[in-house]
């Protein structure tokens, strides 16, 4: 426990001369929120700025792997700072621009091109739209985060520290194009898009746009969301520009004022990507439990599995992977977070590397302090 403390200490100390810096810069953007999505309930004002700072100390015992941010095998990172500013009026014009920094910045720089670079920039244009309301109708155009999935760029809005399997392995996390919401009443809202797909910022040589749909809403204590984006793709392998097409379902059940449980599904396939050129195919299932006793405290349970059935995520065709987490939060105010996680990876096959030789499991403790502003 001892050691543990000190690492938190270590994650919240080393971002403090950044606090400072983001105090003394109010003219610098806000902080990135990826659930601000239009039709969303507006805040009191149309205009809000936020942002956080987020640090962590990792430890796998294998080179991290199947993992959106998580690079560094051992050592503190400084994950993201945020800034996000906001005006959102219940109707006419209005906007939204996020800028990231850090090392979670240069992995969404480099998926926001094709071929990736092998370095991304420390910064990124996360969110950067604007919108036209008018009744149940809004209208965005720009670069906005996706619906898919369950999780989120913004780790202020996750009961984890790490993201699940499924997120930016099996699901985009932004799009730029535009984008049309209708708001039939609290227990559906329809999406419609046209964008350059999976991240891209621009749209890669030859190849069409991709289309997005949905539902979402909210029924009594339970909260959906059902997406499809499918257009041309050179992602996940076969045909450079075979048609990628996912289906991702996400549903809540807020069961008491202390207890949530979630789970969220991924129906993936690319054309050409199977042996003998067929269309390829995975599929993933994550569940959550949250349990918050009080303001304070909060601890969180995941587990998931994905099947590679034509070996699109891991390139081992029929390999499962597995995994669980638990973790644990402590709030002492609303500006702070210090949460610490252990996780645990399987895959069928040897697909993780560890001391320079493939393995079937991978396990790592995390340590994360956040600062909101």
């Amino acid at each position: 426990m001892r050691s543990i403390a000190v690492a938190l200490c270590a994650v919240a100390i080393g971002g403090a001369p950044l606090v400072a810096a983001a105090q003394s810069a109010p003219d610098s953007s806000s902080t990135t929120d990826d659930s601000t999505q239009a039709g969303s309930t507006p805040p009191a004002s149309p205009f809000t700025f936020s942002g956080y700072l987020a640090g962590s100390y990792d430890d796998f015992d294998t080179t991290p792997a199947l993992r959106a941010f998580d690079t560094r095998k051992r050592g503190l990172v400084f994950n993201q700072a945020a800034a996000t500013f906001a005006f959102l009026p219940t109707s006419g014009f209005g906007g939204q621009v996020t800028m990231i920094g850090g090392e979670d910045a240069k992995i969404l720089r480099m998926s926001e091109k094709w071929p990736p670079p092998s370095h991304g920039s420390p910064y990124d244009l996360f969110n950067a739209w604007v919108q036209y309301a008018a009744g149940p109708l809004t209208l965005m155009a720009g670069k906005f985060a996706t619906l898919a999935g369950a999780e989120y760029t913004n780790p202020t809005l996750d009961a984890l520290v790490s993201r699940s399997l499924l997120f930016q392995t099996l699901e985009p996390l932004t799009h730029t194009g535009v984008r049309a919401v209708y708001t039939v009443s609290p227990a559906l809202s329809i999406t419609g898009g046209i964008n350059n797909g999976w991240n891209f910022v621009s749209k890669p040589s030859g190849e069409g746009q991709t289309a997005e749909l949905g539902a979402s809403g909210t029924v009594g204590s339970f909260t959906y969301a059902a997406t499809m984006y499918r257009g041309d793709s050179p992602l996940f392998g076969g045909n450079p520009v075979g048609v990628l097409q996912l289906v991702d379902l996400v549903g809540t059940w807020n069961a008491s004022s202390t207890w949530s449980f979630s789970s969220n599904v991924d129906l993936l396939s690319k054309a050409g990507a199977a042996s003998g050129g067929g269309t390829g195919h995975a599929k993933g299932l994550a569940l959550y439990a949250t349990w918050m006793p009080s303001a304070h405290w909060q601890a969180a349970l995941r587990g998931e599995t994905v099947d590679d059935s034509d070996g699109l995520v891991t390139g081992i065709p029929g390999n499962t992977v597995n995994e669980a987490s638990i973790a644990g939060s402590y709030l002492p105010s609303k500006s702070w977070r210090l949460s610490v996680e252990l996780r645990r990876d399987h895959s069928d096959q040897p697909y993780l590397m560890k001391s320079g030789q493939p393995v079937r499991d991978q396990t790592s403790l995390e340590l994360q302090a956040i600062w909101m502003f």
